[in-house]
């Protein structure tokens, strides 16, 4: 028969076991948060690189005039100022 005392060390054991479990999901949510954040911000650069570079390109063969490549690049430019960085 178990003693009131070999009940308590499965009691406590399981719980310690369970609030590991809890801190390994809370470290791997903040890992997948992290990785999110890191392959939003690289879309986003990725994104500005390409319209910049459309924009040049629109330039170069005189589809747009010289004054709307320098507003929009300016503009351009100033979202990405603008873009909040990820807090941690």
């Amino acid at each position: 028969m178990s003693s009131g005392r070999d009940i308590n060390y499965f009691e406590q054991t399981g719980q310690a076991i369970a609030e590991e479990l809890l801190r390994r999901r809370a470290r791997e949510r903040a890992k997948a948060v992290k990785y999110s954040r890191e392959q939003a911000e690289q879309s986003r650069k990725i994104t500005h690189e390409n319209e910049a570079a459309e924009l040049e390109r629109l330039a170069v063969l005189g589809q747009i005039p010289q004054a709307e490549y320098k507003a929009r690049m300016a503009g351009l430019a100033e979202t990405v100022d603008n873009d909040p960085p990820d807090s941690p």
